[in-house]
């Protein structure tokens, strides 16, 4: 089958630039393919001039689903040798971005898709030909009875004179496909942005889920999602979203089971290992962990309403951790520090002093210090997450612990996590290790115990102060009523007295003012410094107390207008229509802001308003 021209793009970026986009896409297929959990190299090869052999890999690729379906990863050395004369050598080594490169290569890859019950494990073959500047990926499925989580028909990208092109191997009447215009529409897009940004950078890690078997981690989490997930979601309890927190720690509960399974595997032990979650939050991973078998426990200052939920067997504890002498766990086998904020960099800390066998998982969140305030960023050139990530990792080290980096699959943005293994230095080394731990909280600590206060505190650093039991509200929310009414009433006149939005023709009736905009600073202006302060303690301030009465305003890229009411305005795609009042909606308890304070009333009737207005019949 001829491959037919989709698209061509021109583009800034050099053929050196381009490869490296292209590696990218070969080794994290996922951060494109939302259909991707993770690819696993099964093959890389170098190979005789293959140009004029593309149309005949497709016969080659279901030669090669039928040895990797036989015997899975083990395939390699039965693929070379199906691949006979053409076989050159391997080539895990080989740079795509060298330009001088004019050979061959194919490279075979193993996705494992996300979700098992609709996609197969597939077979991706990737020809690459470095003297035309051009690669071509063929997706095979593993099972026929699935979907495969590649491209329907084969694909070919090329770079030529500053010109990303891309090529299909499909009939003319496929070109509207889906996957056709998955491949137009995300993949060329994303391969060139990666190709025009110079410092496409993979940071402490690139991949993920290197400490383990990907094949058994979508195995594994698979089960546990199905056994855990649509009870936890539908009972959920907290004030968070379920489905986020819910498979987030199942993902993570996923993970370090089979870090469990493999050091048990590779220590041969016996035992499943214990865990302490320090910083257990909603206590979620706790439970999992438990339920699976491993003896634990988990402590954080303040209960979750869902902590009642759980079996009696789930052991969760309320009480403040202060990095001291007290607060060691020596029986322990693994510390966890999930999100953990101001212990964070105490983990590694109380692990190495608990015991010297105790190891820990980390996964930072929240930028802290030893002495509990937030970090501080050196590096202007990093983002604060990256400059902590390094940060974190140097402490690890300097604990003594073999620190291994990897990136978790969780709906999160910070996903990079530390497994601290074992030590790096002999046992009856331990005293001296200490004393370097000790002088790393000094230079990071102003307040570190002396010899002298030792005596009368277990304490490692005077400074350091846990949160408090009782989180502090701070969305505005606990801000006296008539306070917020007199805000929100300033900030309307003030509106109010701008000019007109909309035009006389577009507002639901002719005479009603909706008023002009204004941006924030102009608003917070307006208001008395006094009121204003008060604004300030709280977290959000002025624009949080304005989008909690997001049925009055519209708050938009620091811009705020009244809201119409009856019409979404944020999704008017055009001034000169009218708004539309939704029909059929929920009459709320809440009385009408609009038929009380606007100097016009509310241009609504009293059946069509959302709100409640005072001529109707509440009892």
């Amino acid at each position: 089958m001829d491959f037919m021209g989709i698209v061509n793009c021109a583009s800034s970026a050099t053929a050196t630039q381009f490869w490296g986009a292209m590696n990218i896409w070969l080794t994290s297929p996922h951060v494109v393919n939302r259909r991707i959990l993770t690819s696993i190299r099964v093959l890389s090869a170098e190979m005789k001039d293959l140009s004029s052999h593309h149309p005949i890999w497709g016969e080659k690729l279901e030669c090669m689903c039928q040895i990797v379906r036989s015997i899975k990863g083990e395939s390699s050395l039965a693929l070379l040798e199906m691949l006979g004369d053409d076989f050159i050598n391997l080539s895990e080594d080989v740079s795509l971005s060298d330009t001088s490169d004019d050979r061959f290569f194919i490279y075979v890859n193993w996705l494992l898709p996300r979700n098992v019950d609709r996609y197969s494990d597939t077979l991706e073959l990737v020809v690459v030909d470095k003297s035309d500047n051009c690669f071509t990926c063929f997706h095979r499925s593993l099972d026929s009875g699935r979907e495969s989580v590649g491209a329907k028909w084969p694909f070919r990208v090329r770079y030529k004179d500053n010109v990303v092109s891309l090529t299909v191997g499909a009939p003319e009447e496929a070109l509207s496909h889906p996957s056709v215009i998955w491949l137009k529409e995300q993949l060329l897009p994303k391969i060139l942005k990666w190709a025009e940004n110079e410092k496409v950078s993979e940071g402490l890690v690139s991949g993920s889920l290197h400490q383990i078997s990907p094949e058994r981690y979508v195995l594994l989490y698979t089960e546990l999602k199905r056994k855990y997930g649509p009870e936890l979601v539908k009972s959920w309890s907290e004030n968070t979203d379920p489905k986020k927190f819910v498979y987030e720690d199942i993902a993570i509960a996923t993970y370090l089971l089979l870090l469990w399974e493999k050091e048990r595997s590779e220590k041969k032990l016996e035992r499943l290992q214990s865990f302490l979650d320090l910083g257990c939050g909603n206590g979620l991973l706790v439970y999992i962990l438990s339920s699976e078998g491993h003896p634990g426990s988990g402590i954080d200052l303040r209960k979750r309403k869902i902590w009642d939920t759980y079996p009696k067997n789930v052991r969760l504890e309320i009480r403040s951790i202060v990095p001291s002498s007290s607060n060691l766990f020596p029986e322990t086998d693994w510390l966890i520090g999930n999100h953990s904020d101001e212990l964070t960099p105490w983990i590694p800390v109380i692990a190495a002093r608990s015991s010297y066998d105790c190891r820990f998982f980390l996964l930072p969140c929240c930028a802290f210090e030893f002495d509990g305030k937030k970090y501080q960023r050196m590096d202007s050139s990093k983002s604060q997450y990256s400059e902590y990530l390094s940060y974190v990792k140097s402490i690890c080290q300097d604990c003594g612990f073999r620190t291994e980096v990897d990136r978790l699959r969780i709906p999160s943005t910070k996903r990079i996590c530390f497994v601290g293994y074992e030590r790096i230095y002999p046992k009856e080394h331990s005293e001296a290790q200490d004393e370097m731990i000790r002088s790393l909280i000094s230079k990071r600590s102003k307040g570190l115990i002396t010899c002298s206060e030792a005596p009368r505190t277990p304490k490692w650093s005077s400074d350091f102060k846990p949160r408090e039991s009782v989180e502090k509200v701070k969305n505005c929310t606990q801000l006296e009523r008539s306070l917020i009414g007199s805000i929100v009433n300033l900030v309307a006149n003030h509106l109010l007295g701008k000019v007109r939005l909309i035009s006389p023709a577009s507002r639901p009736d002719s005479k009603w003012n909706a008023g002009g905009q204004m941006k924030l600073e102009s608003i917070a202006s307006v208001i008395p410094g006094e009121l204003l302060k008060q604004l300030k303690n709280e977290c959000g301030g002025l624009q949080t107390l304005l989008k909690n009465n997001g049925h009055i305003f519209h708050v938009s890229g620091g811009t705020v207008h009244l809201k119409i009411p009856g019409a979404d305005y944020a999704k008017r795609k055009s001034p000169s229509k009218t708004p539309k009042v939704s029909k059929g909606s929920i009459k709320r308890a809440k009385p009408c802001w609009f038929f009380e304070n606007h100097p016009d009333g509310c241009p609504l009737s009293d059946d069509q308003c959302n709100f409640l207005h005072p001529s109707i019949n509440t009892a």
